[in-house]
């Protein structure tokens, strides 16, 4: 099978090279140097090095705390993303570690990384399942361990579809950690070997409390009361600044609204929507005290912003994505508004809910009212204080893919 995904590959490389060289040329991939980065093999590294790889931000963040634990133990670490902005917060949280945009997954490419950085164990953070990369480690001896694995319910069935293909690659993998049982299971009937897979629990519940906002962002972001709605997707800023407004006119006439898109690139997009509802607009960047509404163009801070917040909406959930973490503005003290797709964080949600932290609005209309209710009651954020102080015992991933590294590097 990864004769025929590579034949499809190759095939589909060289006949699309020309119009994909026209398109890198005009910029269209990103600055010209970001794609021939990706054609690079990794650079030489010691031996024995762990290859860590992870998606974008989020993902960054949740491997952070193991990477450092291994350059605390001396192990030669290469840290590579499949995004730009996933690199970028890759070096500036982990300024010690060689980090760059993973190469392509072509069988040339991952072979000639695997052997300049001599790689004996690759760390795929989630469910970053390159077909080339795993057949390649397991070739030349590097073991895989897949850490935090997960499988959404969105995902599962296009997966099980190609089982067929999924069987042998995770057949190949030295062991899986997955984040919960459900995950373990969808690995298991895909074909990972049941021996070989375990639980070792959600890395980003590993993650330390957000940082208190610094000075720098609090100047920048001016004063509250704040409405926070973080990692938003298209359609969520639209309901947000209704409900921001309707609140605004009839309860709250300080309060001001911050954005932060999940993706950056959408920035223009978004204040363009927020000046279509004649909102005043700034972005944290260029500082936004005195906006209306404010913008974030910036990477990693989201995580302190909550701390200012007075109410939070976590976007990816009105918005059929799956949803993006819950437990950081819970972990700043903050109860959590949020739509009804969050199934890519089932484990947090179960985590959360015993706690009476979360709040399930199903539309737009929903979204207002919970947070006309949640502004009308000052103890409003006192159940997430009292839960950031027992979320401490559900850490322990990261020790635990550490162990499963360690023992495969020998």
């Amino acid at each position: 099978m990864i004769a025929l995904y590579d034949f499809l590959l190759v095939t589909l490389a060289v006949l699309l090279s020309p119009v994909w060289l026209v398109l890198a040329l005009l910029g269209a991939f990103g600055p010209l140097a970001t794609v021939v980065e990706r054609l690079r093999p990794l650079p030489r590294m010691s031996e024995a090095t762990v290859w860590v790889h992870a998606a974008s931000v989020g993902e960054v963040e949740a491997a952070a705390p193991l990477v450092a634990k291994l350059v605390e133990r001396g192990v030669p670490v290469v840290a590579t993303t499949l995004t730009v902005t996933g690199r970028a917060r890759a070096r500036a949280v982990l300024p010690r570690v060689r980090t760059r945009l993973a190469p392509l997954d072509l069988p040339g490419l991952v072979h000639g990384s695997l052997a300049r950085a001599r790689v004996a164990v690759v760390v795929l953070i989630e469910t970053e399942l390159w077909p080339n990369l795993i057949a390649a480690s397991a070739s030349r001896g590097a073991r895989v361990i897949v850490a935090g694995g997960r499988i959404s319910d969105r995902s599962f069935p296009r997966y099980r579809l190609f089982a067929p293909f999924f069987a042998p690659l995770l057949a190949k993998l030295h062991a899986l950690g997955a984040r919960a049982e459900l995950d373990r299971m969808r690995f298991v009937a895909l074909g990972a070997p049941d021996e070989r897979a375990s639980i070792v629990g959600d890395l980003k519940l590993d993650r330390s409390p957000p940082p208190e906002p610094s000075d720098a962002l609090r100047a920048a972001i001016g004063p509250g009361p704040l409405l926070v709605g973080g990692s938003t997707h298209p359609g969520e800023e639209e309901a947000l600044l209704s409900a921001w407004q309707r609140l605004r006119a009839t309860r709250a006439p300080e309060l001001r609204l911050v954005l932060v898109p999940r993706h950056p690139e959408r920035v223009p997009e978004v204040a363009r929507t927020a000046r279509r509802h004649g909102a005043r607009v700034g972005l944290r960047s260029a500082g936004a005290a005195d906006a209306e509404v404010a913008i974030v163009d910036t990477v990693g801070e989201l995580a302190s912003l909550y701390h200012l917040a007075e109410l939070v909406f976590v976007g990816g959930s009105l918005a059929p994505v799956g949803g993006h973490n819950l437990v950081e503005p819970v972990q700043a003290g903050r109860v959590v508004v949020h739509g009804p797709h969050v199934q890519n964080q089932r484990t947090q949600v179960a985590l959360l809910e015993p706690f009476g932290v979360l709040h399930t609005v199903e539309n737009a209309a929903a979204l207002e009212r919970a947070m006309r209710e949640l502004w009308a009651d000052p103890e409003r954020n006192a159940p997430a204080r009292e839960a950031a102080k027992s979320l401490e015992e559900h850490r322990g991933a990261t020790d635990r893919v550490l162990a499963l590294v360690l023992a495969a590097r020998g």
